[in-house]
């Protein structure tokens, strides 16, 4: 997969992600060694990770969620630049 490719793997996702319907399988799928990422790209990664783990978290805290949208959102607009 070459830069272009989990750049926009990675867009799509995290627009799923805000849209509510992230599937961790299929990030999985998509991007088997994060290792090979830049840096942008490996934020994206983790934060989409931990979107999946903290979901309880999120809807107990809406800090949290905010946070996580907004960061969401920066990584977007940086993957799509």
């Amino acid at each position: 997969m070459n830069k272009n490719d989990s750049r926009s793997v990675l867009a799509e996702a995290l627009k799923l992600a805000l849209a509510g319907d992230h599937d961790p399988a299929r990030l999985g799928n998509a991007i088997a060694n994060p290792q090979r990422l830049t840096a942008i790209e490996k934020s994206a990664w983790v934060q989409l990770h931990n979107w999946s783990a903290d979901a309880n978290l999120r809807a107990q805290y809406p800090q949290i969620a905010d946070f996580s949208r907004r960061r969401i959102t920066e990584l977007l607009v940086q993957l799509e630049d």
